[in-house]
């Protein structure tokens, strides 16, 4: 388990120097070391806001930070790692104790369990599998949505060669092979949130696909935000 002494505690930068030298623990052995998993007291301040993470204590004008917000963060970015986002992660972290915070740190999403939450994970996978099902739609003859769809210009045809004196033309000539133009599918999501699929995009068809997918999403949002 997780060796913190119940009284620690400390200012941001010492938050989040602890939970980094616990994450490389923690975290699957593939993401472990790879530094975009690590925390920033940035990260830190933008969790708090969303209320993903309590509010820190105040000491004078620092704020000052206990054992429940590390195992909260700690637990926050195991859940993170293991594919949950969203409402599925307020569900899971919603009025833990620091016992049940150490257990979700240290098993993942396979500690979690009830039916509230799965229903709302389900909700989740729902909403973004329609979403691509409608992208996917565009490709149809005869649909009709609200997302548009950015094709190539196809390549302009040859010209046709002009004969020399005394050369005779064929009667027909099969005509030559055109690159198929590639379609990208737009979508805007919300103001200033667009995302453009190819037509060479792999949908997936597992859960655990699913799950991957929304689990580098998240991490790729987090990344450019706190950059």
């Amino acid at each position: 388990m997780i060796d913190v002494p119940p009284a620690w505690s400390g200012g941001i930068d010492d938050l989040v120097l602890e939970a980094n030298r616990w994450l490389s623990v923690l975290l699957p052995e593939d993401r472990a070391q790879r530094p975009k998993d690590a925390v920033n007291p940035r990260l830190v301040r933008h969790y708090t806001t969303q209320g993903l993470l309590p509010a820190a204590g105040r000491e004078g004008r620092d704020a000052r930070y206990t054992r429940l917000h590390l195992l909260s963060l700690l637990a926050l970015r195991r859940l993170m790692a293991d594919g949950l986002s969203g409402k599925v992660l307020y569900a899971a972290l919603r009025d833990r104790s620091e016992a049940e915070l150490e257990n979700l740190a240290v098993q993942g999403s396979a500690s979690v369990q009830g039916l509230a939450f799965e229903e709302d994970r389900e909700a989740v996978k729902d909403d973004a599998m329609s979403y691509l099902r409608r992208l996917k739609d565009e490709t149809i003859p005869g649909r009709r949505s609200n997302y548009g769809v950015v094709g190539a210009v196809p390549p302009p045809p040859a010209p046709a060669a002009i004969p020399a004196v005394g050369e005779i033309r064929p009667q027909s000539r099969l005509p030559a092979k055109r690159n198929a133009p590639r379609k990208v599918f737009r979508a805007v999501l919300r103001p200033g949130l667009e995302v453009l699929v190819g037509e060479n995009f792999r949908y997936p068809s597992t859960e655990e696909e699913w799950d991957r997918l929304f689990a580098e999403l998240r991490v790729s949002f987090v990344d450019m935000q706190s950059s």
